[in-house]
């Protein structure tokens, strides 16, 4: 494999981009609920192997154990935090939410690109529904906006949409296969030649012809989209559809949202909402998530869910050529004298302890140590101050500077 070569000071500073991107997915993640979870670096093969609609195996990175057990560095995150939540949940009880930040590893398809990647994700198990899809849709939406992204789209599609159109037509694993990639591509001039050559009724191939066509504004999509509905659950699926995009509408997320029918994810597990999402400037999706309603089924479980990824690589490339901005990496900076240390060591104790991030140095090492942060506390003899935007607000003492942050977010939260 071919290693990029990288000075020290690029390799530090793409280091500290990618520390700061997880700090701030990690922040976001947790503003909605989620708890985070790790699964093991190695497992057992017949768990990929003998689960339906995985991942290609040839992309899977194999080891042999003293045992003669063949095993596989983790490859996917979803597949093995649904198997650990079966065997202690037959059923979904309860609705679960889980947060990773993981290595997974892959054979890759350019020898130039590494086996392993870092992905940040969140699994939902929850029952199917609008309210639900739309929150992990704005989850999505919200990370991108943290981490400084203003062009921001997210695709929606629906796999039951496709799966309903083709399930009774008389189609070989192969050529379902075959006609998925077409679709996915938009490949339109092959679609056409390629479904003449098949015994499908004349409705059904141009329905299927105009699937890669229905790309766009939601309202709009799904208009032109009732015309080659053949079924009541495609009607229902185009329905279903805009109420998650109502839904979004009320976060305030609807101009980041577009539909694409013909949208085909390769994780064969997804079975209802499909999503992916790009940001300016980068050509490939920097997230790509779905419901996924039985995927549990293979474990002996019934645990409906949805959920994404993103790809940490993927995101400091897109980020590239500026700072990361939205959230700031340091929460407070507290510049004293040296006659102030022992004040500011007492209040920089209390806010870690409050869970704040927190960086304290000496006026004289300011320029040196000082990073972007939400608050800036100034220690100094007789005139001690919280710094805000462009507020200054003077305080007395710890318990003082306290009562400050607590009202100051709580004012903007």
């Amino acid at each position: 494999m071919v290693k990029n070569e990288m000075y020290p000071e690029q390799m530090f500073y793409d280091n500290e981009k990618v520390e700061r991107i997880i700090k701030t997915v990690n922040k976001r993640f947790t503003t909605y609920g989620y708890k985070r979870i790790k699964t093991p670096a190695f497992e057992q093969y017949d768990l990929y192997s003998n689960v339906k609609s995985s991942i290609n195996q040839n992309e899977m990175i194999k080891v042999i154990d003293y045992t003669g057990q063949v095993l596989v560095l983790r490859p996917d995150m979803t597949i093995p935090i649904t198997k650990e939540l079966a065997e202690n949940y037959p059923e979904l009880a309860n609705e679960l939410r889980y947060f990773y930040v993981q290595e997974v590893f892959r054979q890759p398809v350019d020898r130039n690109d590494n086996i392993e990647s870092t992905q940040a994700g969140v699994e939902y198990f929850c029952q199917s529904s609008p309210e639900a899809d739309a929150e992990v849709i704005a989850l999505a939406c919200h990370t991108m906006k943290d981490l400084g992204f203003m062009d921001i789209k997210i695709e929606i599609g629906h796999a039951a949409f496709f799966n309903e159109l083709v399930q009774d037509l008389p189609l070989t694993a192969q050529q379902i296969k075959q006609l998925k990639t077409l679709i996915q591509a938009k490949n339109v001039v092959e679609i056409g030649p390629f479904l003449q050559r098949l015994d499908i009724d004349a409705e059904v191939r141009d329905a299927i012809e105009r699937i890669p066509l229905l790309y766009g504004n939601p309202v709009e999509v799904c208009e032109r989209a009732r015309g080659i509905a053949l079924t009541t659950k495609m009607q229902d699926t185009l329905d279903y559809v805009m109420d998650v995009y109502r839904i979004l509408n009320m976060y305030g997320l609807g101009q980041y949202i577009v539909s694409d029918l013909g949208l085909i994810n390769h994780m064969g597990y997804y079975s209802d909402v499909i999503f992916q999402g790009y940001v300016e400037k980068f050509g490939k999706p920097v997230l790509m998530g779905g419901r996924y309603d039985r995927l549990g089924d293979e474990f002996g479980a019934t645990l409906p869910a949805i959920g994404f990824a993103c790809e940490i690589e993927s995101l400091v490339k897109a980020t590239e050529n500026r700072e990361v901005t939205g959230r700031f990496p340091i929460d407070v900076n507290i510049i004293y004298e040296d006659t102030q240390l022992e004040q500011a060591i007492a209040i920089a104790n209390e806010l870690r302890e409050r869970n704040y991030s927190v960086l304290s140095f000496p006026r004289h090492k300011e320029q040196v140590n000082r990073q972007q942060s939400v608050y800036t506390i100034q220690l100094e003899n007789e005139n001690n101050r919280l710094d805000y935007k462009e507020k200054t607000i003077p305080f007395f003492d710890l318990n003082e500077v306290l009562d400050l942050l607590v009202g100051v977010k709580g004012a903007t939260s």
